[in-house]
């Protein structure tokens, strides 16, 4: 029986067949990259301040940077909507984004070989494995499109930055059982995947015509 997620994905793949990828789909595809960009980044910062063994440091200092340009490449790419609409519906997307990966938690505790630590590497895992647009898309886009070109760039440094996570999940030395670690990964799975599922909801309901709230006319001025 399929899943909930993966009847959205299904539902989410249709869409994207008629409707192209206009500014108000780019500001909400943004918006909740750049959620999942900065939780990781913040989390990795701490690695630059902190004493760890040289190949983990390598690891996370190399990934750290690569967020920071893949964030600001996705900035630049975005064509950006001016409906506000589409922005008060992203927030709503954005509070539960931060609430339901306990933000809090990995925003206060340092970096150190300890469950909380696992449970970072675990969610940033479920970000580059769960959270995947090009698939949805139709085979005719071209790289010539700058933002689908950035949502291209960025699946395919998640596809790399995979292996890392991988090796870390399973060779790190850490006071947990085996079952422990996959319930945390298969939690953080669940998390993720339930979050994207709801922002390609919110994408693939966005059908009606928006106002151009550049326009004389959706402020109620004259036009000649």
């Amino acid at each position: 029986m399929e899943t909930q997620a993966e009847n959205m994905k299904d539902a989410a793949v249709r869409y994207f067949e008629e409707h192209p990828l206009e500014a108000d789909t780019q500001t909400r595809i943004s918006l909740f990259l750049i959620n999942l960009k900065q939780a990781n980044a913040m989390q990795l910062a701490k690695n630059e301040f902190q004493p760890m063994d040289w190949l983990p440091y390598t690891l996370l200092h190399r990934q750290y940077f690569k967020e920071m340009e893949l964030l600001t490449l996705l900035h630049r790419s975005t064509q950006w909507s001016l409906n506000p609409f589409t922005y008060m519906d992203a927030s709503q997307i954005s509070m539960k984004f931060w609430s339901r990966i306990n933000a809090y938690q990995f925003m206060t505790n340092g970096l150190s070989q300890d469950r909380s630590f696992f449970e970072y590497l675990a969610l940033s895992h479920a970000f580059m494995a769960e959270v995947r647009f090009v698939p949805l898309f139709s085979t005719d886009y071209s790289l010539e499109n700058q933002f689908y070109a950035a949502l291209y760039a960025i699946e395919n440094e998640n596809g790399r930055q995979i292996q890392t996570q991988i090796r870390f999940l399973k060779e790190m030395e850490l006071p947990l059982t085996r079952n422990e670690k996959e319930e945390i990964v298969d939690e953080k799975r669940r998390v993720v995947a339930d979050l994207f599922s709801e922002l390609l909801a919110s994408v693939c309901q966005s059908t009606e015509p928006a106002l151009n709230w550049a326009s004389p006319l959706s402020f109620g001025w004259p036009v000649n």
